[in-house]
Formats: C-alpha cells, structure tokens, sequence
C-alpha cells in the first residue's frame, strides 16, 4: 500500500519513481515550495483562474484548492509522466475540477509544434535546457501561452519554469491577467535574464509587488491603464 505523505494540508502518494529521496524529504520536513506557501494566500482569491506553467507534482494546485478554495486551476506540465501523477494528486485532495495539460507554453514569436524538452533525475530540475546532464531528451507539443490565457479565460499566472522565464514574456498578449507569480531561476538565466524577463513584464504593464516577493519568488501586479496614461501625461 502506498504511503501518503502530509504537508500544508495536501496529501501525496509516496511513488518512488517521482518523488525522490530528496523531494521526500523537503516535503517531510514541511519545506518543500515554502515561497508558494507563503506568498499565494496573500494575493489569490477563490475566484481566480489561475494557470500554473510547470506543475510538477500538483502540490501548489492542490494547495490552492485545499487552503485558498480555488477551483479554476489548468495545470501546465512538460513532463508526460508527472501528468498522470498531478491527477491522482488532485483526486487525493478532492480538486476535481482541475485540468491538466501535457504541453510547453511559448511567447508569440515561438513556433507552435514539438519542441524538445530535457529530463532529469529531480523533476524540478528538467527543462528546456540541455547545458547540464540529463536523463533523456522528449518532444513535447509547444502552445501559445496567449492562446491558453485565451482559452482558459485565466487572470493568474504562477510560473516556475526552470529558467523559461527568461524568454516567454516577450512578445506574448497577456489580456486578461492582472496577476503573475514568478519564480525566478538567477543560476540559469542570470542577471541579464532577469533584466530581459523583468523589462517584458514591464512593457506588458505590469509592476514589481515587493509587499508579497519574497526571494526568487516574485509577483507582478497589472498597472491599471488609467493610471499608465496618467503617468505618460
């Protein structure tokens, strides 16, 4: 019988083949996405629509559902393996309205269509990245992040995508969303990587929150339009 493990109220079954000795650990210890932990409750509402891009074990989305009481979450995972994993999480906690896809989201300049994608041992480490060691290479469908905002008709993002972050905000239409929640990769992209994925956000309307950032992980508030124009005058 698999064990289910406890933390921040969220429960999650014990598979050896995706959670780690050291996942298990962090999540034992009750550490495991601390910065998420902390800082949603502060700005997610029960009525938000949220899109979550790399949702690896379904553990934010089922927080969100279980602590905060949001049910319009799509979960967005390059992993094909951990997408049956996300959904078992979700009927373990009781998120049934969740919908998870298996597919990458690119800003609107990418080419829509397979893009490859590189796994390692600890999920939260796979990327889109092949400059460190990996387990094996996939193709993995690679969508529009506007075209889901679109969709999905969402007014969150929450991203943690091991240094994607670097390039998918710019170009891409972000209508619709007032809120993005960012979890910043400085090892991977850098300095000059921040600076080009902080500047997009800016370009896009949007303003650093500091009450709610804590460390890498940072939240974007839209600057309402009267307010972008009362400045430009």
């Amino acid at each position: 019988m698999t064990e289910i493990l406890e933390t921040h109220g969220v429960k999650i079954p014990l598979d050896k083949g995706v959670i780690t000795p050291k996942i298990e650990r962090s999540i034992r210890k009750n550490r495991y996405e601390l910065d998420e932990v902390s800082g949603t409750p502060k700005f997610i509402k029960s009525d938000d629509r949220v899109i979550e891009l790399g949702a690896g074990i379904g553990f934010i989305s089922s927080f969100l559902s279980v602590n905060l009481g949001v049910q319009n979450i799509l979960c967005v995972e390059a992993d094909p393996a951990l997408c049956d994993f996300i959904s078992d999480v979700h009927k373990l906690n009781g998120l049934s309205t969740a919908q998870v896809r298996n597919c990458i989201a690119l800003n609107d300049a990418g080419q829509a269509g397979p893009v490859p994608f590189f796994v390692r041992e600890q999920f939260w480490s796979s990327s889109m990245d092949s400059d460190s060691p990996y387990q094996k290479s996939i193709d993995v469908p690679g969508i529009h992040l506007s075209r889901l905002i679109q969709d999905f008709q969402a007014n969150t993002l929450i991203v943690d995508i091991e240094g994607g972050e670097r390039d998918l905000f710019s170009p891409v239409d972000l209508t619709g969303i007032d809120k993005v929640y960012l979890e910043v990769h400085t090892r991977k992209i850098k300095r000059i990587g921040i600076k080009q994925c902080f500047d997009a956000l800016s370009d896009n309307g949007f303003a650093y929150d500091q009450q709610v950032s804590s460390g890498g992980s940072v939240l974007f508030r839209r600057i309402p339009r009267w307010q972008l124009k009362q400045h430009a005058g």
